[in-house]
């Protein structure tokens, strides 16, 4: 099926007209329904667009018409049946102009002055207004306005051309929607141009490419309307938000701000605190000047929440918000209960905590965390009763085993949104489901979510369990190289923690007055302060309890 063959079938009436972007069926719009042809459907893809933008201005693609009109099962074009574009072949039109007195009489009316009106060379027609549209010195066009009602037409098959684009020249363009406009504009002093065809035709940007790029800035005075804002849009998208600057002016138009009396002072203030398109994240240097004072007078803003042992303090200097951690280390060197003495000791400070420990049942990390809070072995109900009550702050993702990246992410981030949530712990990577056939990406692309989603957003600090890769020997000392999968985990951290279990031989071979350690934690990363050092520490296993001892 055609286009053709469709609009036939839909019982509509049409007129085919050539237009730079090719064959258009112009008939009643079914939306509005119009009685000026103003609804365009393209010959070629079926896409169309309602031309009474700020009265309607519906539009799509073939596939939604069909929609549009009801059609249940809508169908595709035949791809051999779409007409081919036909190049484009403009007519000069000629000059029949009778004498312009009304013409003068009308735009006076519209505050314009004789000599602007003879500068732009206005003439009368059948009760018309005619406004000649030169190229090169060249006239490529004709448009009419009627006087006793607004209504405006062309000569055909004219080239779609700036209204006084050869009066504009220089690095600077200003466009406006009218010609009017474009003529208030220059008793303001302000040389313009005017779009050929109302707001929603773009087709003098591809014409005129050539001429539109000698620009380097380009300042649009559309009107206030909802079509000219629209129209600012897609200007701004087509010819670059790098050179485009939008132009609030106090009243609809120029031609309603010079009926009313706007100083030319106050057209300049508009043009000089014009709305510049730079990207949201796109600031200077100095845009930060508060910031950094803040900085400067609140040094301990660079410290975070206090970490449970004073060693660790001393080289990370705390839990900085907007921050992720990287936590590894061999199986059973003791991550998973250095994590339960971090979160506890965030919880006896007032803090709330999330945890996803993939690897263990709640229950069982659970009464890890119990017994380093009572400091016993074993607990009767009465005192697991009361202890629990403690972590009160604390929540669980009841789930041990594989998770996808997404689900876990939506539960931590409604327990940041509901419950305030800003310190969130993951053990461990392992865990997390991701596509086997790219891992390493899928790896550094949740880590990154995590940051952005979690850490960002909610001004928090991310704890994340990642395991050594296999064929390290327990004699080895870690480093953040050794830690399993993409290079992108550590490189996207903050902070990278080692946790060391000391074998016997390690053991043996120190020699100190103070207690021999069981477990080494290394810095192996700390982006904000750079300091790398470690932290030796006594394991009371009956207690899960981490000793802090001095440095050997």
């Amino acid at each position: 099926m055609d286009v053709r063959q469709f609009l036939s079938q839909q019982g509509f009436k049409w007129v085919e007209k050539q237009r730079p972007k090719g064959l258009e069926a112009l008939m009643e719009c079914p939306v509005c329904h119009d009685k000026e042809k103003s609804f365009a459907v393209s010959l070629s893809d079926g896409a169309f667009n309602c031309l009474r933008l700020n009265n309607c201005g519906v539009k799509g693609s073939f596939y939604e018409l069909q929609k549009m009109l009801g059609i249940a099962k809508p169908v595709r074009l035949d791809s051999n049946n779409y007409i081919l574009n036909q190049p484009i072949k403009y007519i000069r039109p000629k000059v029949h102009s009778e004498k312009p007195d009304k013409a003068i009489e009308y735009l006076a009316s519209r505050g314009l002055s004789l000599k602007t009106i003879e500068k732009f060379k206005i003439g009368y027609k059948d009760g018309a207004i005619m406004f000649p549209y030169y190229k090169n010195k060249e006239l490529v066009g004709i448009k009419y306005r009627s006087i006793a009602e607004k209504k405006f037409w062309k000569e055909k098959d004219c080239e779609p051309t700036l209204f006084n684009q050869d009066n504009c020249t220089g690095e600077g363009l200003v466009i406006c929607e009218g010609e009017i406009d474009c003529m208030s504009l220059a008793e303001y002093d302000i040389p313009a141009v005017s779009v050929p065809q109302g707001a929603s035709d773009m087709t003098w940007i591809e014409n005129g490419w050539e001429y539109l790029n000698r620009f380097q800035k380009i300042y649009l005075f559309m009107d206030g309307d909802t079509a000219g804002q629209n129209a600012v849009v897609e200007i701004v998208k087509r010819l670059g938000a790098w050179r485009c600057f939008d132009v609030a002016l106090p009243y609809k138009d120029a031609n309603e701000c010079l009926m009313k009396g706007v100083d030319v002072k106050v057209i300049a203030e508009a043009v000089q605190n014009a709305k510049e398109f730079d990207p949201p994240t796109l600031l200077k240097a100095v845009d930060f000047t508060e910031d950094i004072v803040f900085m400067f007078e609140h040094p301990e803003k660079l410290y975070g929440i206090a970490t449970p042992w004073a060693g660790l303090d001393e080289i990370l200097k705390g839990w900085r918000d907007y921050e992720l951690t990287i936590w590894s280390g061999r199986s059973s060197s003791g991550k998973s209960t250095m994590l339960n003495e971090v979160i506890w000791d965030l919880l006896r400070k007032g803090h709330k905590a999330i945890i996803a420990s993939l690897e263990m049942p709640p229950h069982r990390y659970l009464r890890w965390m119990l017994m380093r809070i009572k400091q016993k072995a074993s607990l009767n109900r009465q005192e697991v009763t009361e202890a629990i009550k403690r972590l009160n702050n604390l929540y669980v993702l009841n789930i041990t085993g594989e998770i996808l990246p997404n689900d876990l992410i939506d539960v931590f981030d409604f327990a940041a949104r509901k419950y305030g949530v800003k310190h969130f712990f993951i053990d461990s990577l392992m865990k997390i489901s991701l596509n086997p056939t790219d891992e390493l990406k899928e790896q550094k692309l949740f880590v990154n979510a995590l940051i952005d989603k979690l850490s960002k957003t909610y001004a928090g600090h991310v704890h994340l369990v990642a395991h050594p890769r296999k064929g390290m020997k327990d004699s080895d000392k870690p480093d953040k190289v050794d830690i399993s999968g993409s290079g992108d985990i550590t490189n996207l951290a903050d902070n990278v923690i080692m946790v060391h279990r000391i074998s016997r031989e390690e053991k043996e071979r120190q020699k100190s007055a103070f207690d021999v350690a069981d477990t080494t934690l290394y810095v192996k990363k700390n982006r904000e302060h750079g300091i790398e050092d470690y932290v030796n520490f006594k394991f009371i296993a009956n207690t899960k309890t981490f000793e802090e001892l001095v440095n050997l």
